[in-house]
């Protein structure tokens, strides 16, 4: 998987497209250390919060967005590091990062199957499965904690698309 890695700053216009968006325009609002899929980043240097998408990196000490997905491109609010930038080592290590994210999602599901599979041997029913049912019809807002720790940093529709899985799978 190679990643096209776009570096944004000032006075320089883009006319390119790519995967990864680093935000290095402006004035930096503070400096941490990027954690993306739990992993430190050492290529990047955050330097501000990202208010848009869906956050998927936080800082690390100031606990704040600094990366999210937009649409189907991440984008990183902060300075990559010349020497990691010139080596090639930036792509590698956000390609091993954005890697892992893509299995959370199956991590996610290995869990929930296992719940649910618990409960139905129990019960003969699922208290889980109509949870997540109603809150991905917008029935409830909140996910019960124990969930909520379970679903992570997953949006409405990657959990729709968990939930469509373990309902195939489990029945």
């Amino acid at each position: 998987m190679s990643l096209k890695v776009i570096v944004l700053t000032e006075g320089v216009a883009v006319r390119e497209e790519g995967d990864v968006i680093i935000d290095a325009a402006g004035q930096p609002q503070f400096f941490d250390v990027i954690i993306l899929s739990g992993k430190e980043l050492k290529s990047i240097v955050a330097t501000g919060v990202v208010n848009i998408g869906v956050p998927i990196g936080i800082g690390k000490y100031t606990k704040k967005p600094v990366a999210a997905v937009v649409g189907d491109k991440v984008y990183i609010r902060g300075i990559p590091l010349t020497l990691y930038k010139e080596t090639g080592v930036l792509e590698r290590e956000l390609a091993e990062a954005l890697k892992k994210t893509g299995n959370e999602t199956e991590a996610v599901l290995k869990k929930l199957k296992e719940i649910v599979i618990s409960e139905r041997r129990r019960h003969k029913k699922s208290h889980t499965l109509s949870i997540l049912s109603k809150y991905i019809s917008g029935e409830i807002d909140e996910l019960p904690p124990h969930l909520a720790d379970i679903v992570g940093s997953l949006d409405k529709d990657s959990l729709r698309s968990v939930f469509e899985k373990l309902v195939e799978d489990v029945y």
